[in-house]
């Protein structure tokens, strides 16, 4: 029963295949024909074309009212202007101005022009020839292709014939398959492929099952490898989330615990609230930033993307920044031109918030921190550059880190969560972008994004 099925299945793809191939030369054949036909068919119009250009400039209508055109060629002369002067197809009067043909502005501008299109008149395939002569006039040849369908129909019983004896050698074919096929795939041993003694044409065959075999035990060894990195990288964000969700409760709880035990003066007890203020909002930054990351790590991100405009949303995220700047004596700058990017709007706003408030978090009183929005022929380049504090060069490869921080005390006395350029991180991979780091410890800092097109 297998051995009819698989009989069948080779017949089919051996006479499809022959008869693929029979058609695919007969319309080579045609098609080869048929492009030498039209080079001399242009030729042919070029000559044409030169012949009457001198014929009219010579004796004008009168030239062209008693020529006899073969019945292949259209001629129509039109005045500088545009108009029709004269056509041998048609009434001069009904037809548009040709000012606009594509092969009368060339011959206007050259002497020469060339042209093929569907014509409006003739409603085919023609091809133009137009020539611009000493009056400013153009006299213009048209000629109708011919169909490669006639030429074909034309070769019609010889594919015929070709297409029955195509058919006899796919059974004859189909039948010598099957014999010599089937026998070496029923031996070969797909857990040992190598080992089984085939044709040579089936060695590309075991060759392709061994590799992938050995491709499937790379994978599951890659995949065991993955699913223990990141079982190491759950268990360092867990610590790391532990200490820094422990630190602020921690400071919250012994304020209230001092506040509940009576030891604290009711003048200072605002004082102490504000305490708990602070580092409640610390830890709700803390947790919201932990969220956003969460979020694009388990790819919970919008899936559509939209056209965001990088220059009026870096003009309404410095607008959101500007009190805090304010307070730390920072001037912020916006300079560049409009950009738009395809991307995540929400996302692109949680990288550019981040990089400009680390900016003002970490420069001195009178730094700037200047927002550069720059298109370019194939990516949209975003920098933020301040005349902060600066990064350490060995502390280059580790700020993206998740709650990596280079200066630990400043971090906590200005409330930094040690997760902000790590969500710039990965909003750069969402978008393909790439991260570009420029600091210089007491110079300044640049970081520069730049979205492919």
């Amino acid at each position: 029963m297998k051995r009819s099925s698989l009989s069948r299945v080779l017949f089919r793809i051996t006479a499809a295949a022959i008869l693929a191939v029979t058609i695919a030369a007969v319309l080579v054949s045609v098609t080869v024909l048929y492009s030498t036909f039209l080079d001399e068919s242009q030729e042919d119009l070029i000559a044409e074309a030169d012949h009457v250009a001198a014929g009219v400039e010579l004796a004008g209508l009168e030239y062209l009212t008693a020529l006899k055109p073969h019945s292949d060629f259209r001629i129509t002369w039109i005045g500088a202007d545009g108009n029709v002067l004269f056509d041998s197809r048609a009434d001069p009067a009904l037809m548009d101005n040709h000012a606009d043909r594509p092969e009368v502005l060339q011959a206007l501008r050259t002497g020469q022009g060339d042209a093929r299109r569907v014509s409006g008149t003739l409603s085919d395939w023609v091809i133009y020839r137009a020539v611009r002569i000493a009056d400013g006039s153009v006299v213009r040849l048209c000629l109708l292709e011919s169909s490669p369908f006639y030429m074909l129909s034309r070769a019609a019983l010889p594919l015929a014939v070709l297409l029955v004896c195509a058919m006899a050698a796919a059974v004859f074919l189909a039948a010598r398959a099957v014999r010599h096929i089937v026998a070496p795939i029923n031996r070969i041993d797909l857990r040992s492929p190598d080992a089984a003694s085939v044709y040579t044409e089936l060695t590309p065959l075991t060759q392709r099952i061994a590799a992938q075999n050995a491709q499937i035990e790379e994978h599951v060894r890659s995949i065991r490898e993955a699913h223990a990195q990141q079982d190491r990288f759950r268990r360092e964000f867990t610590a790391n989330v532990s200490h820094e969700l422990k630190t602020p409760l921690t400071s919250i709880s012994g304020f209230a615990e001092i506040i509940r035990d009576g030891l604290v003066k009711p003048g200072d007890i605002p004082h102490f609230a504000g305490m708990i203020y602070q580092e409640a909002q610390r830890l709700i930054l803390l947790v919201g930033d932990i969220l956003k990351v969460s979020r694009m790590d388990e790819a919970q991100i919008p899936a559509d993307r939209e056209r965001v405009e990088l220059y009026a949303l870096a003009e309404l995220i410095l607008e959101r920044l500007e009190p805090l700047a304010r307070k730390q004596g920072v001037t912020l700058e916006l300079t560049g031109s409009p950009a738009c990017i395809q991307g995540s709007c929400q996302i692109a706003d949680e990288m550019l918030y981040n990089l400009c408030d680390n900016a003002i978090k970490y420069n001195r009183p009178g730094g700037t921190v200047t927002v550069t929005i720059q298109p370019g022929p194939e990516f949209v380049e975003l920098s933020v550059r301040d005349t902060g504090i600066g990064i350490p060069r060995e502390d280059h490869d580790r700020i993206f880190e998740r709650f990596y921080r280079v200066d630990k005390a400043r971090s906590q006395s200005i409330g930094g969560t040690g997760l902000g350029l790590s969500i710039v991180k990965h909003g750069a991979i969402f978008h393909n972008a790439q991260l570009e780091l420029d600091s210089t410890p007491g110079v300044g800092t640049a970081i520069t994004v730049r979205f492919p097109l």
